[in-house]
């Protein structure tokens, strides 16, 4: 249920109180997700200990990973008296539905009013952000009429510490839906992309940063979604600045180190409550 992040390095490691993080995993393919962010959080200054967490509601078409999740991941009801710097809730393939039509939806929300209590700071991830800027804003998403695939350079719109260091930032998208401008004066827009519309976003009266992209994606993953659906008969793209010399290219991984670090920085230098 427990992830100690151990740095590779004892140079770049920060030897101070470690940051208790919760990632509330929604990814059909949960080793995967649980392995590009222990890959991630590897990268960062900080030691971070890392639960993961899962929908109970969720019906699950993979046995599997029903399986797995029960055995491994801690449900809503075991953390009602945990408490944690940070919460990281994943993207979903769900972005096509009316937030009120996924099964887990009820949860999701019952989420959200435990975080109030229970955690500092959060960070919402591409479903999720949408998902969460409706239930806390209630900002609703609008479906593309084809998907967004590939990586964006987005501009710096605030300079706040989450975006500290950056000129601008690299994010790989990967979705069938998005938010429009926003208007709301409780959300800042801090990244954006004329294509992409805001990537991330921050509400202080939420303490939560919302991120419309997936930062924690390896350098394979758009390649594999590419080939998942054309073997599917879907109709999908090649994935826009992606490829170099025919070769998928990570050109995110700094910045998604840098906005993981910014973030898991802030809450280390908060005394924790937990």
């Amino acid at each position: 249920m427990v992830f100690l992040k151990q740095q590779q390095s004892a140079a770049l490691t920060d030897t101070g109180r470690v940051v208790k993080v919760l990632v509330v995993n929604l990814m059909p393919n949960k080793l995967e997700t649980e392995r590009q962010f222990a890959e991630l959080f590897s990268q960062l200054t900080v030691n971070v200990q890392v639960t993961f967490a899962w929908m109970a509601s969720h019906h699950s078409k993979h046995i599997s990973e029903a399986d797995f999740a029960k055995a491994d991941y801690a449900t809503l009801p075991d953390l009602q008296n945990s408490y944690f710097d940070g919460l990281v809730v994943t993207g979903a393939p769900v972005e096509e539905m009316a937030f009120e039509d996924v099964d887990y939806w009820s949860e999701f929300k019952d989420f959200l009013d435990w975080r109030e209590t229970h955690v500092r700071e959060s960070i919402f991830e591409c479903w999720a952000a949408q998902a969460g800027l409706y239930a806390d804003f209630d900002i609703q998403k609008q479906v593309l009429p084809s998907k967004l695939f590939g990586v964006y350079r987005c501009q710096i719109n605030a300079q706040t510490s989450l975006t500290a260091g950056f000129d601008n930032l690299s994010m790989p998208q990967s979705r069938h839906s998005t938010l429009t401008a926003i208007d709301d004066p409780e959300v800042d827009v801090l990244a954006s992309d004329p294509e992409a519309g805001p990537v991330v976003m921050h509400a202080v009266k939420t303490r939560s940063t919302y991120i419309s992209g997936h930062p924690e994606y390896e350098t394979n993953t758009l390649f594999n979604e590419f080939h998942r659906d054309m073997g599917k008969g879907l109709p999908i793209r090649l994935p826009k600045r992606y490829f170099s010399a025919a070769e998928p290219a990570n050109t995110w991984r700094g910045d998604s180190v840098q906005l993981y670090n910014n973030w898991v920085a802030s809450l280390k230098r908060v005394e924790s409550r937990v």
